[in-house]
């Protein structure tokens, strides 16, 4: 007899909620230039994805001047972008994650988000955390 796996599965919050911690991560460890810039751009895509849902599936969290602040703040892509506002993108990131994860322990679920990832063999050639990003955008489109 076999042992049988059961698929970790995450809600579409859930998988929101680890990628807005790991943008948040990726945004205060960037140490140059280069790093830095794709931080932002991830985050500004994440945003743009989020915003989206959050519309269309009438959530509360984030709300829409929020997602406008923060997209509008990494479009700009470093330029007159200082600290403070870097520091104010990473702290919106984790409040709306814990909120989007309903207080669970992060940790817990960006265990289980990498389970995820790694059982469905790491699809796409992608990072954790761009796979993130594409599963919201999927299930986006499965529930309209």
């Amino acid at each position: 007899m076999g042992i049988i796996s059961i698929p970790v599965r995450l809600t579409l919050s859930e998988s929101s909620a680890v990628a807005l911690t790991m943008a948040a991560d990726e945004l205060a460890a960037a140490s140059n230039t280069i790093n830095f810039l794709a931080a932002l751009d991830t985050n500004h895509r994440l945003w743009l994805t989020l915003s989206d849902i959050a519309h269309n599936s009438k959530w509360t969290v984030p709300d829409r001047r929020l997602s406008d602040f923060v997209m509008a703040t990494s479009h700009k892509a470093g330029r007159k972008t200082g600290d403070d506002q870097i520091e104010t993108l990473i702290g919106i990131n984790r409040d709306v994650s814990a909120k989007l994860a309903g207080n669970q322990d992060m940790d817990a679920v960006q265990r289980r988000a990498t389970l995820a990832w790694q059982e469905r063999g790491r699809p796409y050639g992608l990072g954790l955390e761009r796979w993130l990003i594409a599963e919201m955008e999927r299930k986006a489109r499965i529930r309209h």
